[in-house]
C-alpha cells in the first residue's frame, strides 16, 4: 500500500505543484516539514530547513537572529560597553509584569515575509513550521538544567478581538501553538485571555500611543484560576512590548507567579 500512497503524492504534486506561499513561485520537490531533529543547528539553518517546503529561497533571504548587547529581560538593544548581563531602564523595576521575552528572529526579510503572509494573506501552511521553530526555542529557554521539566505551566496566545477574529478567520498566535498542543507537562489555553474592547492596529503607532491603545484592553476569561501558575505568552511579533505587557499585567493581577513571552520575530524600536 505504500506505493499507492507514494503514487498519490506524485499525482497531487503534478496536479497541484508546490508553490511559495509568499510569492507564488514554483518550489522544488522536497520533504514535508517535520519536528526539527537536530536541536544543535543554529536558528538560521533551522528557519531555512523548516520553511523550505512552503517558501522559496528568495523569500527566505536575509534571516537574522537578535544579537549584540541586549537587555537580559526584554531583549532591547543596549548601548555602551557592557561586560555582563544587564537590564534596560524599563526592566530594572522588580515589579515589571514580564519576567523575560525571547525572540527567535529579527522582523526583517524572510521572517517578516512569513509573518505578513500568515497574518494578512491567510497562508496558514506557514504556521506549522513557524510553530515548530517556536517550540524548539521554548525547549531551550524553558526547560530545567537537566532538560527534563518545564519551568512553565500554561502556554497562552495573545488574543484577537472577536470582530477582528471573525474578519481574519483565525488568530495567528493560536495557530503558532500547534507544536505545543500534545507536549506532556504543558497546557495550551487558547481562551484564557480575551480582548474586552477593539483596539487600533498597533502598526505605525508610537510607543506612547501603543501603550495607551492597549491599556485596559484585555481581561481574564471568567471562571479561570491561574493562581501560582507560570505562564508563557506567545505572539508573532514584538515591537515595544506594549501588548505583551498589557496581557502579562492582567495575568499577574489574577495571581500568576511568573509571566514570560516567546515571539517569532521582533522589531528593534526605540523605547
Amino acid at each position: 500500500m505504500q506505493w499507492l500512497s507514494a503514487l498519490g503524492l506524485i499525482v497531487r504534486r503534478l496536479v497541484f505543484p508546490p508553490r511559495c506561499r509568499v510569492c507564488g513561485e514554483l518550489l522544488p520537490w522536497t520533504r514535508a516539514g517535520g519536528m526539527i531533529a537536530d536541536e544543535a543547528e543554529d536558528l538560521v539553518s533551522q528557519f531555512h530547513g523548516e520553511l523550505a517546503p512552503v517558501m522559496c529561497a528568495f523569500c527566505r533571504r536575509g534571516v537574522e537572529v537578535p544579537s549584540g548587547q541586549r537587555c537580559a529581560a526584554c531583549g532591547v538593544p543596549l548601548l555602551g560597553d557592557i561586560s555582563e548581563p544587564c537590564l534596560c531602564g524599563h526592566c530594572m523595576d522588580p515589579a515589571r509584569p514580564l519576567a523575560r521575552v525571547t525572540a527567535l528572529f529579527l522582523h526583517d526579510d524572510g521572517p517578516a515575509m512569513a509573518v505578513r503572509a500568515l497574518k494578512y494573506k491567510n497562508k496558514r501552511a506557514l504556521a506549522p513550521p513557524m510553530g515548530r521553530l517556536l517550540f524548539v526555542r521554548a525547549l531551550r529557554a524553558h526547560l530545567d538544567a537537566e532538560g527534563k521539566r518545564w519551568d512553565i505551566d500554561l502556554v497562552v496566545p495573545v488574543p484577537l478581538h472577536g470582530k477582528r477574529l471573525r474578519q481574519r478567520g483565525f488568530n495567528q498566535a493560536s495557530l503558532l501553538l500547534c507544536a505545543f498542543e500534545d507536549e506532556a507537562g504543558l497546557r495550551v489555553c487558547h481562551r484564557l485571555l480575551r480582548r474586552r474592547r477593539e483596539t487600533t492596529p498597533q502598526a505605525g503607532l508610537t510607543r506612547k500611543a501603543r501603550l495607551k491603545n492597549v491599556k485596559g484592553a484585555f481581561e481574564l476569561t471568567p471562571g479561570r484560576d491561574i493562581k501560582g501558575k507560570r505562564v508563557l505568552l506567545v505572539d508573532d511579533v514584538f515591537t515595544t512590548g506594549s501588548t505583551l505587557t498589557a496581557c502579562a499585567t492582567i495575568l499577574k493581577k489574577h495571581g500568576a507567579s511568573e509571566v514570560c513571552a516567546l515571539v517569532f520575530a521582533r522589531r528593534d524600536m526605540a523605547r
